[in-house]
């Protein structure tokens, strides 16, 4: 009998102590929807939701005779986050991806450029820029159908920078009148006087942060 009245007193203290729990947990989820919801929602809104510069597209000078001048053209830097790529995707593409960067840009071999996405895979670095010459739009269009590259950025993680670069048709002819501006906001010609004009605004759009920090 003591035996029985033991056993049933020890099943109540542990179904007392689940039920306690259980309140506990409750009231905690209630407080947090009721009472702290709007700062959670906050705090979630400023990690997931920012506004960003996007620099603007600098302007055309044409001459009188409508001929163009001086305009921007759209070049790019490549970069990769070598650890988004699954491993079956990585392992089947990351021999040909270096033969392809290595027969592109000239200036590394097959193998140390396989070794230098290997490492940087390894070691789980999330940038890596594969090399600094930039890129125009068509060697872009052309890589996004390389292995792992045409996975796109959030499954193969390739990234284009894009950097707009200032292009004079005519070369050297009327290159003073049409001038320049430098990084320093520094430069003479129409570049500098109708700088404000060319410069545009630039935009701020809304980014959200989604999946491994992309």
């Amino acid at each position: 009998m003591n035996i029985k009245k033991s056993i049933v007193l020890r099943v109540r203290l542990a179904f007392l102590v689940v039920f306690l729990f259980s309140v506990a947990i409750v009231g905690k989820l209630v407080k947090v929807q009721t009472v702290e919801g709007e700062r959670w929602r906050k705090l979630a809104r400023e990690n997931l939701l920012q506004f960003r510069v996007v620099k603007a597209v600098r302007g055309n000078i044409y001459s009188d005779n409508g001929s163009l001048l001086a305009t921007s053209l759209p070049f790019y830097k490549v970069a990769i986050d070598p650890t988004i790529a699954e491993k079956e995707t990585y392992k089947q593409g990351i021999d040909s991806l270096a033969f392809l960067l290595s027969r592109y840009f000239k200036d590394r071999s097959e193998k140390e450029y396989r070794r230098k996405i290997n490492d940087a895979r390894v070691s789980h670095r999330h940038y890596l820029v594969l090399n600094h010459q930039m890129i125009n739009y068509q060697a872009k269009k052309m890589m996004t159908e390389w292995p792992i590259f045409r996975e796109g950025r959030n499954k193969g993680g390739v990234v284009f920078e894009k950097v707009d670069r200032r292009f004079r048709p005519f070369s050297g002819l009327a290159y003073r009148t049409v001038g320049f501006m430098n990084e320093n906001n520094k430069g003479v010609g129409l570049e500098f006087s109708f700088n404000k004009q060319l410069g545009g605004r630039d935009g701020e759009p809304l980014f959200r942060r989604i999946a491994r920090g992309n």
